[in-house]
């Protein structure tokens, strides 16, 4: 539970990250030791292809010389034989026969087979002359001997290809010459699953160069015909020595399904040096050939949290569900969720006509099930939204409607408290006269908080608490780091400023922040409206998923940098800004006085936060929203301080 604690500013190359690159080159290694084991050594394969050479040959040459007269020439047979043996044995490492691995066998491997096996044939006669000066050698031998020999050496290795992959076709067929190159990072089993269904997709987007692997183990070896490169600590020169041979920046591909974040780091790194790109497979994804960009999410210092959507449904399903603020980041990414899950209707509320439009736009053009309403409507209108609760008569809100950007609420407190506060004390008000669930979006702004926003959330969060409690509806607060790709949020402001070649601007070296996904957002808030804890009538629960360690926002500015292809500092200027309005350099995620414990859902955390009385906390509720109304910036300010002992103003995020 050490994502609870209170977060200092840390150092980026602490012991625990030299211990993950450290780490690193251990990835994959029991993978690396089974496929040792079963795999046929280099010199097993060489004395086995010079075998069959010299049986062929001599094969061959008895079969011929069966329709002749006179007696078997067993000595001359033997003698040739053993001269095509020896030209094979020059010849074959030249095409690097003995480096395939037979469960990798593919096309490249056959057509290589073959022309060895011509170019040995050539050589055959010139020998034969010098040394015997062909005497009674039947010309049509190595006519016979060339498909023959080319045959046996590729059946063993298409055979076991086909029975390990259990794919015989995949081993002839051609990739598009026009993709560009790519290569592919990752241990031996991973590239060569990735190889294999690349070969099986005929819309593949990128052509192989070669693999990289995460140990030396296999360097100079070939899988699926393309071959091992070098490892991980050669992937920039590698890659370098691509770019200068193609006309196009080079891609790499990770091969691996869940690959670490040392590793993940370790190419991102590579490509921001060599100005290549970074794709990854993800495990969702059908074929491998189409694949996923490389996201600020797969940066983050843990596996994305996967809540059980099945429980999730016990919440939606056949209800009348209204989502506030639904064309917003995580209203829409909520929308869709729920849909998945089916509800009998679903509201959609949000005070935005753009952003009602387009989310209702994009479920019609994705062909969801027409069981949603637009409603155009604003949480700080209690009589319009009784109206809408009236005619819906919704039994489960998620209310995700706010104002929360934070150096735009320290202009607009007014705004903020109008609907942070008063939106928040609307719905649940109603709520609790017509609802059985609801569940409050809030942030992790609200714990200690030095600005606005989440000073106005967390009011927002007693308010909730109080109006609720003694009622019959099932209420949960969920407190949210910061969503990745959301509105507002660094990620896009980075991508932008990168796109138009920087400056990126980072306000201070040492800020960290806790990050989530959008999906891993709606479904916290989905799934936290089932979970037992979460008691009709009780006080209320704040619930956190554990986000894992906090990420430097300089060294995610630079990761997404190098995600481009660019070097950081470079490339593209980084610009320390200096830190906002209400900004601080880390945030907590409950308050010391919240008592903490697990759920039943993995990687759910639950505090209780006892409600205090309604009519204690009303009073003075009213006399901010009276001072907001009257659009008092300074009244607003004193009256949010007198409510949230907390709420310490800050200039540029630093206590005064």
């Amino acid at each position: 539970m050490n994502f609870i604690q209170q977060r200092q500013p840390q150092s980026r190359l602490g012991p625990q990250s030299l211990l993950a690159r450290a780490a690193l080159l251990r990835d994959g290694e029991s993978d690396s030791r089974a496929f040792r084991s079963s795999t046929l050594s280099t010199w097993t394969v060489y004395a086995h292809d010079l075998v069959w050479a010299a049986v062929i040959m001599a094969g061959v040459l008895a079969g011929r010389y069966m329709f002749e007269p006179g007696p078997m020439p067993w000595d001359a047979i033997w003698v040739t034989a053993a001269i095509f043996a020896v030209i094979c044995a020059g010849v074959f490492p030249l095409f690097r026969l003995h480096r395939s691995m037979w469960r990798f066998t593919a096309l490249n491997d056959v057509i290589r087979i073959a022309q060895a096996v011509i170019v040995a044939d050539l050589l055959l006669l010139p020998v034969l002359f010098l040394t015997t000066r062909l005497s009674d050698f039947p010309r049509s031998a190595p006519l016979i001997a060339a498909p023959l020999l080319t045959v046996a050496l590729a059946a063993g290795r298409v055979l076991t290809q086909a029975w390990v992959h259990g794919d015989l076709g995949a081993a002839f067929r051609f990739e598009n010459r026009t993709n560009p190159h790519a290569v592919v990072v990752g241990s031996p089993a991973a590239a060569a699953g990735y190889l294999t269904s690349l070969r099986r997709d005929r819309q593949a987007s990128v052509r192989v160069a070669g693999i990289v692997g995460l140990d030396e183990g296999f360097q100079g070896r070939t899988i699926h015909g393309a071959e091992v490169l070098g490892s991980l600590s050669e992937l920039t020169a590698i890659l370098k020595n691509l770019a200068e041979a193609d006309s196009q920046p080079p891609q790499i591909v990770i091969a691996e399904p869940r690959p670490s974040r040392a590793l993940l780091e370790a190419v991102v790194a590579a490509a921001g040096e060599a100005g290549a790109r970074v794709s990854r497979i993800r495990p969702a994804e059908g074929a491998a050939g189409r694949l996923a960009p490389l996201e600020a999410a797969d940066l983050l210092d843990r596996p994305p949290r996967r809540l059980d959507a099945e429980r999730a449904r016990a919440l939606i399903e056949g209800k009348r569900v209204l989502v506030t603020g639904a064309g917003g980041t995580i209203g829409s990414e909520l929308v869709r969720q729920a849909l998945e899950l089916g509800p009998a209707q679903l509201i959609l509320l949000d005070a935005s006509e753009f952003n009602l439009y387009a989310l209702d736009q994009a479920l019609h053009e994705a062909g969801a099930p027409k069981v949603w309403t637009a409603t155009l409507a604003d949480v700080r209108d209690r009589e319009g939204l009784r109206a809408v609760f009236e005619r819906e008569r919704p039994e489960v809100i998620l209310h995700a409607a706010a104002l929360k950007h934070v150096p735009l609420m320290e202009l607009n407190p007014t705004e903020a408290v109008l609907t942070n506060v008063g939106g928040a004390i609307n719905v649940t008000t109603l709520a609790r006269e017509f609802c059985e669930t609801l569940v409050f979006v809030s942030t992790d702004k609200a714990v200690n908080p030095t600005n606005v926003m989440g000073a106005t959330k967390r009011i927002a969060e007693r308010c909730v608490h109080a109006i609720a409690a003694g009622g019959k509806a099932r209420v949960a607060v969920v407190r949210f780091g910061n969503v990745l790709g959301s509105t507002g949020s660094v990620v896009p402001l980075f991508e932008r400023q990168i796109e138009q070649g920087g400056p990126v601007t980072v306000t201070h070296p040492d800020m960290v922040r806790y990050f989530m996904t959008v999906q891993e957002a709606a479904s916290l808030v989905l799934r936290t409206g089932t979970l037992p804890e979460t008691e009709a009538g009780d006080d209320g629960q704040v619930y956190v998923l554990d986000m894992g360690e906090p990420v430097h926002i300089d060294h995610l500015a630079r990761q997404l940098i190098r995600l481009h292809g660019l070097r950081p500092d470079i490339d593209i200027a980084i610009v320390h800004t200096g830190l906002r309005p209400g900004e601080k350099l880390w945030e907590d995620i409950f308050y010391d006085s919240e008592a903490v414990r697990s759920t039943n859902a993995d990687g759910v955390w639950v505090a209780s936060d006892p409600a205090e009385p309604w009519g204690a906390i009303e009073p003075a509720v009213n006399g901010l929203l009276t001072a907001a109304r009257a659009r008092d910036h300074a009244v607003v300010l004193e009256r949010l301080q007198a409510l949230e002992p907390a709420f310490r103003p800050t200039r540029n995020g630093l206590e005064s």
